[in-house]
């Protein structure tokens, strides 16, 4: 695999930990708000990541999936193409009378 190749592979992996991180949930936040009307009091509370996104467990898990997913296609794609060797085999030529 040439140089450049490997440096896409790496800037990939790299990019895709970075991701990881600062959108997984970290902080947890909440809310509650109190009326003198029982009725209308109600308390909220969700997380947050690193970058202020506003996510839960499972949209980061969802997502990190995918971007992990779409990550190794990539990464077989540029190995695959770097590798003459992962071609399909052409057909013998065929002798002519």
């Amino acid at each position: 695999m040439s140089a450049r190749r490997n440096a896409l592979l790496w800037t990939g992996i790299g990019a895709l930990l970075v991701a990881f991180v600062l959108f997984a949930p970290l902080f947890q936040a909440g809310i509650c708000v109190d009326a003198q009307d029982t009725s209308r009091s109600y308390c909220r509370d969700w997380h947050t990541s690193l970058v202020g996104v506003e996510t839960s467990l499972w949209m980061w898990l969802g997502g990190s999936g995918v971007l992990l997913s779409i990550g190794l296609l990539t990464g077989w794609w540029i190995t695959r193409r770097g590798n003459p060797d992962a071609r399909l085999p052409e057909a013998p030529p065929t002798e002519r009378a």
